[in-house]
């Protein structure tokens, strides 16, 4: 039995395989589809957008792992193995660098920095120029989300949530429906936006939702680059009812060169990098979700099919 570790070069599948090495030595791993000697081995595999329906050669497959915490890149192929589970990543080192990448993203704003590098005289010297308002707004409280939120509260931050059933989680005001998603981003001055991309979330934030944010509020985007309308991004950025963005994922990936985004002032983007996924602490878990696959035990964070994550 195998092991199957199929990524893009660019997510350093060896260095995954080097970790599972090391937490079990008597593993075999096999990288890449082109170097499968027996299909008929393989019983488990780490996967991210690959060619439609190439999961089908193996007859023997027990689970598929997505090698994150979306799983939109497997759930877009239509010609995935009948019956087959899939789980997806929920690992606390990835957490922590989102929480890093986004309380980095608002402090940048509230504090007004990126101004200063523009124009160092920004503010008369000794004088602070803040960006107003205290209150976060988070699309998206499973993991991700609530780390994130934590670390926000710490910080002395007003933080609300909205999900798609209704939480309870000490500190946060939550919030879940329609009514409910209006009623938190009237409130909101840092929108940052986790959700994942399923039908139901798809365009989400369009026109008529970002414009029921608080006048001058600043948008976060590190969930899927479907769930927001590009052009009505722009027009909330250039009416200036939104103050900002911070762009992390986008509908056509890399952005291409000519996008709009590229050159407008009020907009930041990074290359999808808020979390990456790191092997040696990826491996653990991966490693457990094998050994319950091929032992038949319960796998942990199984994906949703009908939801999507």
């Amino acid at each position: 039995m195998s092991l199957l570790i199929c990524l893009p070069d660019s997510f350093h599948p060896q260095s995954l395989s080097n970790a599972l090495k090391s937490l079990d030595p008597e593993l075999h791993i096999e990288i890449g589809p082109e170097n499968v000697k027996n299909p008929s081995a393989v019983e488990f595999a780490v996967d991210w957008k690959n060619p439609e329906g190439h999961l089908l050669n193996y007859p023997n497959l027990k689970a598929i792992s997505s090698y994150g915490h979306g799983v939109d890149n497997l759930l877009s192929d239509t010609k995935l193995p009948h019956g087959i589970p899939i789980v997806r990543l929920k690992d606390e080192t990835m957490a922590n660098l989102m929480s890093e990448y986004l309380l980095a993203v608002v402090l940048l704003q509230r504090r007004q920095f990126l101004e200063y590098a523009k124009n160092p005289e920004f503010s008369e010297w000794g004088t602070s120029i803040y960006h107003p308002g205290n209150q976060i707004g988070i699309l998206g409280l499973g993991y991700l989300g609530q780390a994130s939120a934590k670390v926000f509260l710490n910080m002395g931050f007003n933080v609300a949530g909205w999900s798609r059933r209704m939480k309870q989680i000490d500190g946060i005001s939550c919030f879940s429906n329609t009514e409910g998603l209006t009623k938190m981003l009237t409130q909101t001055d840092y929108l940052i936006n986790l959700l994942p991309n399923t039908s139901a979330t798809q365009d989400l934030l369009n026109y008529q939702t970002l414009s029921t944010l608080k006048r001058g509020a600043y948008v976060i985007n590190v969930g899927r680059g479907q769930t927001l309308v590009d052009e009505d991004l722009i027009a909330l950025l250039d009416n200036g009812h939104l103050s900002g963005a911070c762009l992390d994922v986008f509908r056509t990936e890399p952005l291409p060169a000519d996008h709009q985004f590229r050159n407008h002032n009020k907009i930041l983007i990074t290359p999808h990098n808020s979390s990456t996924t790191q092997a040696e602490s990826a491996a653990t878990q991966i490693l457990e979700n094998y050994r319950r696959a091929i032992s038949g035990k319960k796998l942990l964070h199984l994906v949703d099919m009908k939801h999507g994550y």
